[in-house]
């Protein structure tokens, strides 16, 4: 049976052969599960130099969006400069070592498993010999052999000066930018859009317009042919389905939850409802959500189509470990979105709420530190938007106001945008006389 035989390896080290196999034929059926298995245990975790070449070939193949099956390998190989001792039927023999390709992350498990055993031995021997120098003092023994065994999970990094890579970075400064602008010319003129891999945190107070904000991105994103997910931890599927009707139709959201609907909202829902039925929009709408579900929701929806963004509504009702102080589990809901804003290379929005110290300032504007319970979503975002309104104003009435707070890749400043919140909406005012000269980067 797989994975349950160790076999004595190179050097009499620990490994299981048809562990590594079956992760590798796994990986060869179905490229969309490829990357279960790599997430999970990493090309030089195989301890056969064929297998590790072949784990490499298939993540070069990943890296550029092409399949897995067996001839690509082979391909991939030859171009690595790589001739398998086995001869090239191998990589076909290699599909038939797993029985489906849904158990490649098991058998990676296994595989990686075993990588930590075989380092761990090794390990063992390097302290052995540390605690045989007489020389040195038994403090920093055990200092050098704490390094050794923190060695053996950190896995190895891509060690090379900053220099190698330099050219890749020039040949980007020409190619077309990764990022999606958003709905609004002012705010583009100071964030560009959003772009992939960064954390984007939309902060305001209760009825201000976050989810109103996050749901006209979340719309956006999706209409580039990429799948834009929004996670609801307070609506349903249905409420949020009204309010596409009432953004994308232009048709009044109280009209449309009472009923009451007139002759020229008909037209116009009926677009609407044409238009969402296109919308590459997955909602998932539950309020008991963790944020392994939602990566797991992301990670299962990312086999069949390409994901495009993330949305989170919002931060503060995310479930996790109860015994755990509330700002320290915001803080790790913050760092979870930024991993998964890397791993999956998508922007990620997530709404949050503000505390009250906003409304015991005279001017009642919005700070990032007023970001409720964490200050840890200030540090992890790239981008932070703070939104306000001024009731008591009635030139501003019909407007919000948007602080870009925080920016790590341009400047932060004011923005107001037309409040229309009957249609679920948020749209541009005049676009102000902002050229995006003279600013200092965030940190």
């Amino acid at each position: 049976m797989v994975g349950e035989d160790q076999t004595q390896g190179r050097g009499g080290l620990i490994w299981d052969r048809d562990a590594e196999r079956a992760a590798l034929g796994a990986m060869m059926l179905d490229h969309r599960r490829a990357w279960d298995v790599l997430d999970v245990a990493a090309p030089a975790d195989f301890h056969d130099p064929s297998h590790e070449s072949i784990a490499e070939a298939v993540r070069r193949l990943l890296l550029r969006k092409a399949g897995t099956d067996p001839v690509l390998v082979e391909d991939e190989l030859r171009a690595m400069g790589v001739v398998l001792h086995q001869g090239p039927a191998y990589l076909f023999e290699l599909t038939s070592a797993c029985s489906s390709a849904s158990m490649g992350e098991h058998y990676a498990g296994i595989v990686h498993d075993q990588a930590i055993r075989r380092r761990l031995q090794a390990a063992s021997l390097e302290v052995r010999l540390l605690a045989e120098n007489a020389g040195a003092g038994a403090a920093e023994q055990v200092e050098a052999a704490r390094a050794v065994l923190d060695g053996i999970v950190a896995g190895k990094s891509d060690v090379h000066l900053v220099g190698a890579t330099i050219d890749d970075t020039v040949a980007s400064l020409f190619e077309k930018p990764e990022f999606t602008p958003t709905p609004w010319r002012d705010i583009n003129a100071l964030i560009d859009g959003c772009r992939p891999g960064a954390l984007y945190i939309v902060g305001a107070r209760p009825a201000s317009g976050k989810t109103m904000m996050g749901l006209n991105l979340a719309v956006e994103l999706a209409q580039t042919g990429k799948t834009s997910v929004f996670v609801s931890l307070e609506m349903s599927e249905s409420e949020i389905q009204r309010r596409l009707l009432a953004h994308l139709g232009e048709v009044n959201l109280k009209r449309i939850n009472t009923g009451v609907l007139n002759d020229d909202d008909m037209p116009r829902l009926q677009s609407a409802q044409d238009q969402i039925r296109a919308l590459k929009l997955a909602v998932l709408d539950d309020p008991a959500v963790t944020v392994a579900q939602i990566r797991g929701y992301v990670r299962t929806l990312s086999r069949s189509q390409e994901i495009g963004s993330l949305t989170v509504d919002y931060v503060g009702l995310l479930q996790g470990d109860a015994s755990i102080p509330r700002h320290q589990l915001l803080g790790e809901f913050s760092r979870a979105m930024k991993l998964i804003a890397k791993e999956f290379h998508i922007p990620v929005i997530v709404l949050s709420q503000l505390n009250r110290k906003s409304e015991e300032r005279v001017d009642r504007r919005p700070m990032v530190s007023d970001l409720k319970e964490s200050g840890d979503l200030e540090q992890d975002a790239d981008v932070v938007l703070l939104l306000h309104r001024d009731s008591d104003d009635e030139s501003k009435r019909g407007e919000v106001g948007v602080i870009v707070g925080k920016n790590r890749h341009g400047p932060t400043g004011d923005v107001r945008l037309a409040w229309r919140g009957h249609y679920m909406t948020m749209s541009d005012l005049a676009f102000g006389d902002f050229d995006g000269e003279g600013w200092e980067p965030g940190t």
